[in-house]
This record gives C-alpha cells, structure tokens and sequence, in this order.
C-alpha cells in the first residue's frame, strides 16, 4: 500500500527554530555532558534499508542501544525494531517521520542512511536537537547542500560522523605513510577504480514487491512530485532526482582514497565522459570516468558494474616504484625496474565499516573529533559532484578549491583556435 501523507519538516522546523538558536549559543558557552567511557549510547536510525541496518547492528554490538527506528516503508521499519530487541526483550519505538524521532530527549545520536537528497534536511534538523550523528555517504546531494550542512553542523556543537569509512583503517593510513616517505619518488598518476559484476542485474531490482504501508510522498521529501514507481524507490540511487550515481556513491570512497593519501583538498579542473550501456531503467551512466588534475598530478576514475576483472582498488605510480592495492590482492610497493614485478612490501586490506562506527560512538563519549568529520565529506563529495556536473554539461570544469567556487566551464573540442588560446 503506497500512502501520500504529506511531510511535517515545516512544522517541525517552525518548532524548533528559536530552539536552535538557543541550542547553538549554549554550546557556545560550554559544550555537551561527556559520556562516561562505560555509559550506553542510545541512538536511532533514520533510513533503515540495507545500509541503515547495516550501521543499527554495528552500534548495537558495540555496546549502543537502538532505542527508535524511522523509515517510509513499513517492511523495512519492522525488520528493524526486530534487530534493535534487548536482552531483556525491549524493542526500538517506529516512526514514518524524523522529526518525531528527533523530538525525544532520550536519544543520544542518530544513525542516517536515507537516500542522498534526504542527508542535508535529515542532518541539519538532528544536530540542531542535540543529536551526534552518523551520516552515510555521498554527504549530500549537491555542493552548495553541502556547504549549508558544514555550517549548520559548526553552529553546534555535535559530533559528526560521514560514512567514509576508508578513513578509519590503519592499512590505509600506512599507504598515506609510504606516499609521504618519498619511496615512490614522484607521483604523477593516480588510478581508483570499482568494478563489480552486475552482469545478471542490478540486485536493488530484483524484488520490486511493497509489503505494507510505504509513505511515497514522504520518500520523495523535495524531489519532483511523481507517481510511485518501483525502481526509483528500490534502485534510487540510478536516478538523478534523488543521487549522482556511480560518481557520487562509488567516488564517496575512491576519491576519497585518492585525495587523502594524496594529501589535497580538491581538484583544480575535471572532465568525465560515459554512458548507459547495460542497465536500461538507470537515468545516471553505467558506466562513467573522470579525469581529475590536481595540478601536481592526474587522477583516472573509473568506475562500471558490469564486469569484475579489475576487482576494486587503487593505484599510486611514482617516478620510483608504485603502491597498488586491490580487495584481492591487499597492498604491495613495487620498485621500478627489472624488479618491477617483485613487492617489497605487502599488508592486507580488511574492511573498515565496522571500525568506523565504533570511532563514531567512541566520540560521541569522548567528544573527540571523529576521523571523517563533515569537512572531510563535504570535501570529498565535492570532487565527486565535479566529475556529475561536467558528464552533464559535455565540458570540462575548473575548480577553486579554497574558495569553493567554479571559475569557468569550458568545452574540450580540440580546435586549433581552442588549443592556440590555452597555450
């Protein structure tokens, strides 16, 4: 059953602005109680699909306790209040609206995996009720979205976490260490990639059933009105109302690997081309690269779930050796030369999701800065959302990174006028 109830964000905003203001001088006085080392977390999930039960379990065997759940489809609301029940058979209370969630005094941080032009409201609204919360990736939707959540985040004092999760694993802190050791001499080429085989279909359409109430109108929040359709519910992520795509949601990780180990802030100009190649009911590209100059050296982002071959990775070519890692081979520094092929040496490359949560929860304690704080995000995304506008526009983008500011957009048809005017 598909249900159009409209949305109560303008109620709940109206509600809570003075409280806002008032939250925000507080903080800036003296800042929230810390936790005590062995006291609970309660936390609720905002966007409680695959991802969102994803993070409830990873708290919740971390010691927090799931206390509230929130989504638009009852199926998914149910599934999980049954994962949230405590040893003493309590379960999590539901709702079909955050802000109702975000109303209870008795909650501590939140959980966000909604779809990606939900993250800047849903973000927003939380901290400024006090709430610490973890934000999957892509941060947001939109560069400018993403410049209203920094701000709106520092005007509090709440801790946040974005779901860059590569940033809280020690193997890949060792990868920035032999990048800034010199060993790979000059590096002037960065290749990230994520290849998977989605040959036999895209798995967010393989069951297009509703079981129960769905909240359509909610769902769609901002987005453009339309009638429900399946596959922009399931597979929202291929829709441009909703996300970026590949870009946004595999580049919320590659090019965050690329820029961090790389130690740079964003790109100074961004190209990208692809196409839909495969998957006829994607609006975004199947299949889609950027190329992104950085000035000292040239990222390739390449990204297709269609074939696997390439495994999903990275690669770091220095004047002097090279760092490859991939998920199935780990890490490996390989000198130039006749040894080109002989590793000097090699350290695994475990999956961090779980270690990032437990950073998150560990802050909202301690009232440490967690290791991908909004900044961190928002900088990412950035990049990310470069590499949408120019596949969208046909032209090369140039970026002022600092300022945050396109400079220009330019068209990349080779003409000898063209070139003779950028020499």
């Amino acid at each position: 059953m598909v249900d159009e109830k409209k949305n109560s964000r303008r109620d709940f905003m109206k509600s809570t602005a003075v409280a806002g203001v008032g939250i925000a001088s507080l903080h800036g006085i003296a800042p929230p109680s810390v936790l005590g080392a062995n006291e609970t977390v309660r936390m609720g999930g905002i966007g409680v699909g695959g991802r969102g039960q994803w993070g409830l379990r990873e708290a919740k065997s971390r010691g927090a306790r799931i206390v509230a759940v929130c989504d638009v489809y009852e199926e998914r609301l149910m599934q999980a209040r049954e994962l949230s029940q405590t040893d003493d058979g309590q379960y999590a209370d539901t709702y079909y609206e955050h802000e109702k969630l975000l109303e209870r005094k008795d909650i501590d941080a939140v959980f966000i995996a909604t779809p990606d032009h939900w993250h800047h409201d849903i973000l927003i609204d939380a901290v400024r009720a006090g709430k610490d919360a973890y934000c999957e990736k892509p941060f947001s939707k939109t560069i400018e979205e993403g410049q209203e959540m920094v701000r709106a985040v520092r005007a509090t004092k709440q801790i946040v976490q974005v779901g860059n999760h590569r940033r809280s694993g020690e193997h890949w802190k060792r990868g920035r260490e032999v990048i800034r050791s010199g060993i790979l001499g000059k590096v002037a080429w960065v290749k990230v990639y994520d290849t998977r085989n989605w040959s036999a279909g895209d798995p967010f359409t393989a069951n297009l059933k509703i079981n129960g109430r769905l909240d359509w109108d909610r769902f769609l929040g901002n987005a453009p009105k339309r009638a429900f359709d399946p596959y922009r519910y399931y597979a929202w992520r291929w829709y441009w109302d909703y996300a970026g795509g590949l870009m946004t949601d595999i580049g919320a990780h590659q090019l965050d690997v690329n820029q961090w180990l790389m130690d740079v802030k964003g790109p100074q100009t961004v190209a990208a081309n692809g196409g839909n190649h495969y998957f006829k009911h994607w609006q975004t590209p199947d299949v889609v690269h950027a190329v992104l100059n950085y000035g000292d050296f040239t990222t390739l982002f390449t990204v297709e779930f269609i074939n696997d071959r390439d495994s999903v990775g990275a690669s770091f070519f220095g004047s002097e050796g090279t760092l490859m890692v991939d998920d199935r081979n780990g890490f490996r520094v390989y000198p130039q030369g006749e040894k080109m092929n002989e590793p000097i040496e090699t350290w695994p490359r475990p999956y961090e999701g779980g270690d990032h949560v437990a950073n998150f929860l560990a802050c909202v304690k301690s009232r440490k800065e967690p290791n991908s704080p909004v900044e961190i995000g928002h900088e990412i995304i950035t990049a990310a959302h470069l590499g949408n506008i120019a596949y969208r526009t046909g032209r090369r983008v140039t970026w002022d990174a600092e300022n945050e500011e396109i400079i220009d957009v330019r068209r990349t048809k080779p003409s000898d006028a063209w070139m003779k005017s950028m020499l």
